[in-house]
This record gives C-alpha cells, sequence and structure tokens, in this order.
C-alpha cells in the first residue's frame, strides 16, 4: 500500500504544477473498495484520473463442500481516460488497474472433509488457508456522470463498467499431521483446480463506485 500512496502523491504534484485550472480530487466507495481521486481535464471533452483503493470486507462462504471465513481484499491503483460527448456530466471511461485484489480465505475444520478425492480427518488437514489472485493488470471500461462539471466547487459522481482482471488463481495451504504428505499434496492440487473452476466467473468483476468531489 505504501508504493499506491506514493503513486497518488505523485499524481497530485503534476496536477498542482499543471496550467489547467479546473482539477478536481475525491473521495469515492465502491465495488473496488474505498478511494481517494484525483482528476486533470485536459479540454471540455477529455480528462484523466488517477486513484488509489483499498480497504477488506470478511463474510463466510462454502466451496467445493468446504466452509471458509473469506476476507476479500482490496488493493489497486487505477488510471483512466475519460470522454464527455456533450461537454457535461456523462463520461465514457477507458482505464487500468495495476491490480492486487485478492480473496483470503481460511477453515478451521470441525470434522471429516474431502480434499480433493481422498477424505481426511481435522488433525491431518489443520488450519486450510487460501488465497485467490487475479491478474495485476486489469482493464475496466464504463460510463458514468460527473456533476462537479457543472462549474461547481463540490459535487457527486457515479460509475458503473467491468473490470476484466483474469480468471482466478488458487493457492491451498495446511498445517496438520500430512503437511509433508505426497499424496495430501497432490488432493491439495486438485482441491486448488475445483476452487478455480467454481470462482471462474470472477473474471469479470463489477466497476461500480460512487464519489464526492471537491473542485479547483
Amino acid at each position: 500500500m505504501f508504493r499506491r500512496v506514493l503513486t497518488m502523491s505523485g499524481l497530485m504534484m503534476l496536477g498542482a504544477t499543471a496550467l489547467a485550472e479546473d482539477q478536481a480530487l475525491g473521495v469515492k466507495a465502491g465495488a473496488l473498495g474505498l478511494g481517494v481521486e484525483y482528476t486533470y481535464n485536459l479540454t471540455e471533452r477529455l480528462s484523466v484520473r488517477g486513484g488509489i483503493n483499498g480497504s477488506q470486507f470478511g463474510f463466510d462462504a462454502e466451496e467445493a463442500g468446504i466452509e471458509y471465513d473469506v476476507d476479500w481484499v482490496w488493493d489497486s491503483v487505477a488510471v483512466a481516460v475519460d470522454f464527455h460527448p456533450r461537454r457535461n456530466a456523462l463520461r465514457l471511461t477507458l482505464g487500468v488497474l495495476s491490480n492486487d485484489n485478492a480473496l483470503e480465505t481460511a477453515s478451521r475444520l470441525s470434522g471429516s472433509v474431502t480434499v480433493g478425492d481422498t477424505t481426511y480427518t481435522p488433525a491431518e488437514v489443520g488450519t486450510l488457508r487460501g488465497t485467490v489472485g487475479f491478474d495485476d493488470t486489469a482493464p475496466f471500461a464504463g460510463v458514468g456522470w460527473d456533476w462537479s462539471r457543472a462549474k461547481q466547487r463540490f459535487g457527486v459522481s457515479f460509475d458503473l463498467g467491468v473490470v476484466s482482471q483474469g480468471s482466478p488463481v488458487v493457492s491451498l495451504t495446511a498445517d496438520g499431521s500430512l503437511i509433508g504428505d505426497p499424496a495430501f499434496q497432490s488432493d491439495l492440487a486438485a482441491e486448488e483446480l475445483e476452487l478455480e473452476e467454481s470462482l471462474d466467473d470472477l473474471d469479470l468483476a463489477p466497476y461500480v463506485t460512487l464519489g464526492f468531489i471537491f473542485r479547483f
């Protein structure tokens, strides 16, 4: 996240030295987590944006017959170009994320569970932990509205679209008595593939954000 802060600081410094007067800072919340954003209007129709997003949300889920505690971790840097076809609030957006978004899972078993094709006891498996990651670079596209463009000091923005973040990659580890057993490791690999198939629809993620904008 420190790298994210440095990137955003650089964007703000560039904005502070720009000749154009129409700039904006915003705070946002949505499907990419919580974020801050800088916007610089190149022309009446064209603007560029840069932002950092981060936060975490926990929930319970069952996948492949195993109950997991899941944390959705948002961590990304976004750069986008906005086109305002009618010089008003409406904008069409193309952008890219430096994407460290991930799912982190943990399952503390209370009974026997099937991993791969074999049933194991809780002592044999221990705590089953997993990470679900995505492509490091993820393009996105969307449509939105920035009502602060009506020459107001403060305003609201709303965007919706889709992020193409690639097929999920699952990594599982366990710390039970069979941690070094080759057959158990083979079953873990099979479980990873089963999870990747069940989560395959996460390759396309929603891009929906609500923002509050200060323009200067």
